[in-house]
């Protein structure tokens, strides 16, 4: 761990692009850098790549750092938004795959030529499904419903519906998974 006095002479000698500043704040920082990046993503190898692409992005930008400030607080900071850039990638990623599920159950129950696996395969998992969720689910999906009108015709709270379509599409997701591979 690096003192304070270590981490100001640091600051400069890494501004002025001391590539030997830089490759000790890296051996001496990287693991502080992971565990605290894998607080946010908890994927110890994620974490890691994060940390790396952190300081990649340090390295390549350095006309914008402030060598009056510590090095390292700069570099948390750079990690912290690169970890909050991850999980929102993967916030997206699971809205999209929702958005695929969303697609193959309209299109199964309308279209003339699915895959007769996939088609087996959406039946056997819809018919599995709890009855409230099957039912939430085929309501907001196909019939288009907002979560507040369907919870006034089953005479639930909103939340509630949330929740059983929050848990039916995890089941989808989980039992869907081998056409959603890859994508």
């Amino acid at each position: 761990m690096l003192k304070e006095d270590e981490i100001r002479t640091l600051n400069h000698r890494i501004k002025q692009g001391d590539i030997e500043a830089f490759h000790t704040l890296y051996t001496e920082c990287f693991e502080q850098l992971c565990t605290y990046a894998c607080r946010f993503v908890y994927d110890q190898e994620e974490a890691q790549d994060i940390v790396q692409d952190s300081f990649y992005a340090l390295w390549t930008n350095l006309r914008f750092y402030n060598p009056d400030y510590s090095v390292l607080t700069y570099l948390t900071q750079i990690v912290k938004n690169n970890c909050y850039n991850y999980l929102n990638s993967l916030r997206i990623h699971d809205e999209h795959r929702d958005k695929i599920i969303e697609a193959l159950l309209f299109s199964d129950l309308h279209d003339s030529e699915p895959d007769e696996d996939i088609r087996r395969r959406l039946h056997e998992v819809l018919d599995e499904l709890p009855e409230r969720g099957r039912a939430i689910l085929l309501a907001h999906v196909l019939e288009k419903k907002k979560l507040k009108t369907i919870a006034d015709e089953m005479g639930i709270a909103e939340s509630t519906v949330k929740t059983h379509l929050k848990r039916v599409m995890q089941v989808l997701r989980t039992r869907l998974s081998f056409i959603l591979i890859g994508m």
